[in-house]
C-alpha cells in the first residue's frame, strides 16, 4: 500500500503512532494504515551508544574488537530456546564446540596479542568513562602502529594505556597518563608502568609524525581524521587536517575546570581563573611548563583576589604538583602582567 502525506478524508497531515503501529490523521483521527512492521531498534533510547546495542539484527561492527565484532559466541548456560536444559551428552558436545570456537577465533600469536591489547583498551575506556570515540580511536591507533612496528614482547597493559592516552590527546579529552595507568595496573607497579607507557606513547607519536611528514602513510592518517569526523559530534575536528600534532593542543581552560570541579571550589573562583587565563593566553607563559601547575596557579591567584582562604598544599595535592611550582607560576604571572583591582565603596546607612 502506497501512503500519501495527507489524510484521504480531510486532506490533513498524517502522523505515526509508534506504540500502536499505525498511521493516523492528526485532525480527524482516521487510521490510514495499521499493523506496521517495525524494523528499528527493540527499545526507544536517545543515547547513541545504547541505541546501537539494542539493534534487532546482529551486533554492531566495531574496530575496538580484533575481529571487528563479527563473531559468534556459544552460551555457557546449556539451555535451548525454550529454556530447557540439555542432556549430559549434549552438554559435553556443546562444551567442546564452545572451546574450539574460542580457539578458532584467535588462530595466531599476532591475533592473540591484538585481542589482548584491544580488550585492555575497552576495559580502560570503561573504567575512565570516556566517550566511545576515544576507545575506537585508540584501537585504530594501535592497529596502525602494530602494522608499522613489531609489538612482540611489549607490555599489554602499558601499550593499551599509551594508546588510550594518545586517543585522548587527539579527541581533546583531558585525562593524564597517571590516571590511565592507575586504572590499568596495580598500585605497586604504577611508577614502573607509567615510565613504560610514556615510552610507548613517544614511540607511537614519532611513528605517526614521521609517516605524516614523509607522506608514506597518508591514507592511514586519513582514516584517523575521517573516523573522528564521523564519530564525534564536534564538526571542528574534521577540519583539523591531516597533522595529528594539531589535534593534540588542549586549552588550559579544560585543566582549570577539571581542577576546580575536582576540588569543588566556588564557581566565582573558577570564573575569575578562566578570565585571567583568557587575558594571558597569547603570552608565552605556559611554554615548557606543566599545564596542571599553570591551572593551579590561576586558581590560587583567583582565590587570593576574592579573599577566599585556600591553602597551596591543598591545590598542589589535587593538581599533582609541588607548592614550589605553584609559587613559581604565580610569580611568573605577576611578573609578566599587572593586575588592577577596582574596589566599590560600600555606603553605611
Amino acid at each position: 500500500m502506497d501512503l500519501k502525506n495527507t489524510c484521504p478524508e480531510c486532506d490533513s497531515a498524517i502522523v505515526q503512532d509508534i506504540l500502536k503501529g499505525e498511521f493516523i490523521c492528526s485532525i480527524c483521527g482516521y487510521v490510514v494504515q495499521d499493523n506496521i512492521e517495525d524494523f528499528g531498534q527493540d527499545s526507544f533510547i536517545s543515547d547513541t551508544t545504547s541505541r546501537f546495542k539494542n539493534t534487532r539484527a546482529s551486533g554492531v561492527n566495531s574496530i575496538s574488537y580484533h575481529d571487528f565484532g563479527l563473531h559468534t559466541e556459544i552460551d555457557s548456560q546449556f539451555r535451548d530456546y525454550t529454556g530447557k536444559c540439555f542432556k549430559e551428552n549434549t552438554k559435553k558436545s556443546m562444551l567442546t564446540l564452545r572451546k574450539w570456537n574460542s580457539i578458532i577465533r584467535i588462530s595466531s600469536s599476532k591475533e592473540r596479542r591484538l585481542s589482548n591489547v584491544l580488550c585492555r583498551i575497552n576495559e580502560i575506556s570503561s573504567l575512565l568513562s570516556v566517550p566511545k570515540v576515544v576507545c575506537e580511536t585508540a584501537a585504530l591507533l594501535y592497529r596502525n602502529y602494530e602494522n608499522k612496528c613489531d609489538t612482540k614482547g611489549k607490555s599489554t597493559s602499558c601499550m593499551a594505556a599509551a594508546s588510550v592516552y594518545y586517543a585522548c590527546k587527539i579527541c581533546k579529552v583531558l585525562r593524564s597518563l597517571n590516571e590511565i595507568v592507575c586504572c590499568s595496573n596495580s598500585i605497586d607497579q604504577i611508577n614502573e608502568n607509567q615510565k613504560l607507557a610514556s615510552k610507548y606513547y613517544r614511540s607511537m607519536v614519532l611513528v605517526c609524525e614521521n609517516d605524516d611528514c614523509s607522506g608514506r602513510s597518508q591514507p592511514q592518517q586519513n582514516k584517523i581524521t575521517d573516523f573522528i569526523s564521523l564519530q564525534s559530534k564536534d564538526r571542528t575536528l574534521s577540519k583539523a587536517g591531516h597533522n595529528i600534532a594539531n589535534l593534540q593542543s588542549i586549552n588550559i581552560n579544560q585543566y582549570i575546570s577539571k581542577l576546580a570541579n575536582t576540588a569543588k571550589f566556588d564557581i566565582k573562583i573558577e570564573r575569575l581563573a578562566l578570565e585571567i587565563a583568557k587575558k594571558t593566553e597569547n603570552h608565552l607563559l605556559s611554554d615548557g611548563k606543566s599545564p596542571n601547575g599553570i591551572a593551579a596557579a590561576y586558581l590560587y591567584l583567583a582565590s587570593v583576589l576574592l579573599g577566599i582562604n585556600i591553602l597551596q598544599i591543598d591545590i598542589s595535592k589535587l593538581a599533582g604538583v609541588t607548592e614550589v611550582t605553584i609559587r613559581n607560576r604565580c610569580k611568573d604571572i605577576l611578573t609578566c602582567f599587572r593586575i588592577t583591582l577596582k574596589i566599590k565603596p560600600s555606603l553605611k546607612v
